[in-house]
């Protein structure tokens, strides 16, 4: 059972996830609005690239913290 004082940790960091998730549907939607990868260096290519890096650390970030705080261990945040 998660403790009460966790709970909002938890409600956090799975926003967290859920911004990453949105970061990563827009990426996938510029990408598909704009099929000709002709020039990666486009702003709209660079903008996508972004979303994913953003979305990929959101990811991360979110998931060991979610498993750090159901398991009670505070390893991975310590150094």
């Amino acid at each position: 059972m998660v403790e009460k004082n966790h709970l909002f940790g938890i409600m956090i960091l799975s926003l967290m996830v859920m911004f990453a998730l949105i970061h990563l549907g827009v990426s996938i939607g510029i990408i598909a609005t704009n099929k000709s990868f002709g020039n990666i260096f486009r702003p709209e290519t660079g903008l996508a690239s972004f979303n994913i890096v953003i979305a990929v650390f959101g990811f991360a970030v979110g998931i060991a913290g979610i498993i750090c705080i159901l398991t009670n261990r505070d390893g991975i945040g310590k150094s």
